[in-house]
């Protein structure tokens, strides 16, 4: 599949460079480069978006903190990944890699955006029901989405579970002419390259209209450039004082030096859209590789071998029905989400885990949605909107380390059979079959200069009973230029059967080590949010976004120690008969408060079209750590102070600058095996050091059709570290982030 994806791609890229210069050009400017293109449309009120109340309303109507970033940004800025286009958003840290299992990370607010954010592709979601949070790299539709919608904030009442911080919509581009077609390559170090291809079109006429839509992406990193700091962050002395490591049979190295091999990664992507008379139907298939050691120790995970992997490959088909009478509108959607990790999948472990010295994995998943939505207007003040849904989800969780490949065939879709395989029997699989059901009701009033937004949703779960989550916002138009909102809402989030039956056990003294065991008692957590904001927009190129907000997480999912059952594990030689197990810890706490402030200054010098986009944010928290560890003054992984500055000009008629700076405080770790002020005592990092990354960007107009461009990340070299991989002890120091990439690339268009 991979070959026949890069071929395509290749293909379709040469004969369209080739067509370029045979065909002529009607229009000035098939890449219309403004300063609109290189700012986030934020606080301007001119976007128009769907997934903050489930139909259409501008920013500046709404009661919530929205971000729209438009399609020729994402392209111009050469945003690849999702976590990309979320570096440019105020109060959002990212982590480029994270971890094997998520791929790159986010967190919201103080919260892991992968986990607690809905993520969806033309209002559908995307994620699959079995991954802990949803894995993220090129396989995601960016470079051909005409906008990004991202709502930050409690979303439950709309979304139900998993919408906690808000919701993420991709939306694809749909034809805005008879045939247009682009196409895109771009190379760059380490052995870096990428093929983008698009096409769109319509074809018939009046009502029968057919909009039809192919794209397709294939990514390839041969090393990720993360290789750096060697006796400060790989060196295995660092994690094991005793040296023991280097009786590891799989242990390659001396006592302060692993061998460190290439790191690679791919995505592929290919999409199909169909659009007449109302009915859209759509397919997606997206998949994802890359080395399962980043973030991890070197005393127990190797860097030495390439092959090894982690890699999904996920399927989604969908089917939405539009349809108007009067007053009212209708969305019926239907889709088919199906998840499967490859079977090679594991981790070289530098213990001798099996002949390979690999402890493979596996899991699946099958999502069935219907989602119905109604919107109603009686009269032009009043929109009510409701709907409900129903998911029906076969899971087989990430299995026990296996000693070697898992036999796809053992697990049909939507199987709840038990598997038994090697000396532990059926511990570690966990098929199941469960059911979501959920229904909303939404109001929108707007009357002179007051708007109010309000919205409540109860779902019931078949593993977890019911929950109810309402939200209740406010704006007020001061005048013509100004508004003030205020929002509260509730949020929930049910537990991953990947947290409830994460499983980890292996053979030792003549009985088993029972690391993890499962937790099927699990409850879903759940948040308060309150919030209030302030816009301001001049019209004249001056815009101002002010938020102020406080969040509360109850019932925190952490993983912590536990006593064994020993008539469930009769063969347990646990010292002390503990083990570990996700939990809802009640003595954990995690509070924050914090400020958020964007600016955007266009055209300041106009002959130049510099303008300027200034984001700065500022949060106080507060987590009883699980275990019974303490206080943090903080929360973890998230920084106390961040701001963001992009300034874009164009120097002269057919180049455009961008130079994004971004400043981060330090910030707490993830995982505290003992008391803050204990392991300060003992020199242990209680805290990932701050940081500065400067980008250039370089956008070249070479004829009308044809654009180039230069991409310089972390030009300066910064080594940093982003999120913790896993919050595990087997994690690095910190969590190494890319060092310096140059990419360069062409970009065409035919329409």
């Amino acid at each position: 599949m991979r070959t026949v994806v890069s071929v395509f791609l290749s293909v379709f890229l040469c004969s369209f460079f080739a067509v370029s210069f045979a065909q002529e050009v009607k229009e000035d400017s098939l890449f219309s480069l403004n300063a609109n293109h290189l700012r986030r449309d934020t606080v301007s009120g001119d976007a128009k978006v769907f997934s903050a109340s489930r139909s259409g309303k501008l920013v500046s109507e709404l009661p919530v903190t929205v971000y729209v970033i438009d399609g020729e940004e994402i392209r111009l800025n050469g945003y690849s990944t999702l976590v990309d286009v979320l570096r440019s958003i105020p109060g959002i840290k990212v982590s480029q890699p994270g971890s094997a299992i998520e791929g790159e990370m986010f967190a919201i607010r103080g919260l892991f955006g992968n986990y607690y954010t809905r993520i969806l592709v033309d209002n559908i979601p995307v994620q699959p029901s079995v991954v802990s949070g949803m894995p993220i790299a090129a396989q995601l539709p960016i470079r051909q989405a005409e906008r990004i919608e991202i709502i930050i904030g409690p979303a439950s009442s709309l979304y139900g579970a998993d919408a906690m911080t808000g919701v993420i919509n991709i939306v694809t581009r749909s034809p805005e002419r008879p045939v247009h077609a682009e196409a895109e390559i771009t190379m760059g170090s380490p052995r870096y390259y990428s093929l983008n291809a698009f096409i769109s079109g319509k074809a018939g006429k009046a009502k029968n209209t057919m909009n039809y839509s192919f794209y397709g992406n294939a990514t390839r990193q041969g090393d990720m450039n993360v290789k750096y700091d060697v006796p400060g962050l790989y060196n295995p002395a660092l994690y094991d004082s005793t040296y023991q490591f280097i009786q590891e049979p799989r242990y390659q190295g001396d006592s302060t030096h692993p061998v460190l091999n290439d790191l690679p990664q791919e995505s592929n992507l290919l999409g199909i859209r169909l659009d007449f008379r109302g009915v859209n139907i759509g397919f997606d298939l997206m998949q994802r590789r890359t080395h399962s050691s980043i973030g991890q120790n070197t005393v127990r995970y190797s860097y030495a071998d390439p092959t090894t992997f982690w890699g999904e490959t996920t399927h989604r088909a969908f089917l939405q029905y539009d349809r108007t009478w009067g007053k009212i509108f209708s969305n019926t959607q239907f889709s088919y989400v199906r998840y499967r990790l490859d079977n090679q999948s594991s981790f070289t472990m530098t213990s001798d885990q099996s002949l390979s010295g690999k402890a493979f994995k596996y899991a699946g998943s099958d999502d069935i949605c219907l989602d119905q939505e109604i919107t109603y207007h009686p009269i032009s003040k009043l929109e009510l909107t409701g709907g409900f849904s129903f998911q029906y989800s076969g899971n087989l969780p990430k299995t026990n380390d296996l000693t070697g490949p898992f036999a796809p065939e053992d697990y049909p879709s939507f199987s709840e059979k038990r598997i038994s395989q090697g000396a532990l029997g059926d511990f570690g699989f966990n098929p199941m079959v469960f059911s979501n059901t959920g229904g909303f009701l939404q109001v929108f009033y707007k009357t002179g200069r007051l708007t109010a937004l309000v919205s409540d949703r109860y779902d019931y779960h078949s593993l977890y009973g019911g929950s109810n989550n309402p939200r209740i916002s406010f704006l007020f138009s001061i005048n013509d230029n100004m508004s003030a909102r205020v929002l509260y809402g509730q949020g929930l989030r049910v537990p991953s059967t990947c947290y409830t039956y994460n499983s980890l056990a292996f053979p030792s003294d003549g009985g088993y080590y029972y690391q993890i065991v499962p937790n099927p008692d699990l409850k879903p957590e759940k948040m308060h949010t309150a919030e209030i904001g302030y816009r301001f927009s001049s019209g004249s190129g001056l815009t101002l976004d002010l938020v102020a907000y406080y969040q509360q997480l109850h019932d925190y999912i952490s993983l912590s120690l536990i006593l064994l059952d020993p008539e469930k594990y009769p063969d347990a030689v646990n010292p002390s008969g503990l083990a570990t197990a996700y939990m809802n810890d009640e003595r954990s706490e995690f509070r924050l408060a914090g400020l958020q402030a964007d600016l955007a200054v266009k055209k300041i010098i106009p002959s130049v079209d510099l303008s300027l986009d200034l984001s700065l944010s500022a949060s106080k928290g507060k987590e009883v750590l699980p275990f019974g560890l303490g206080t943090l003054d903080d929360v973890r992984m998230y920084p106390r102070y961040m701001a963001q500055l992009k300034i874009s000009l164009r120097p002269v008629r057919r180049i455009f600058l961008i130079l994004n700076n971004t400043v981060c405080s330090k910030s707490a770790k993830r995982f505290f095996p003992l008391e803050p002020d204990v392991m300060e005592q003992l020199d242990m990092p209680v805290y990932v050091d701050g940081y500065y990354v400067l980008d250039v960007i370089a956008r070249i107009d070479i004829t009308r059709q044809l654009q180039a461009y230069l991409n310089a990340f972390n030009l300066l070299g910064s080594e940093y570290g982003g999120i913790d991989a896993y919050g595990y002890p087997s994690d690095l120091i910190y969590n190494p982030q890319y060092g310096t990439n140059i990419r360069f690339g062409l970009s065409f268009k035919l329409n």
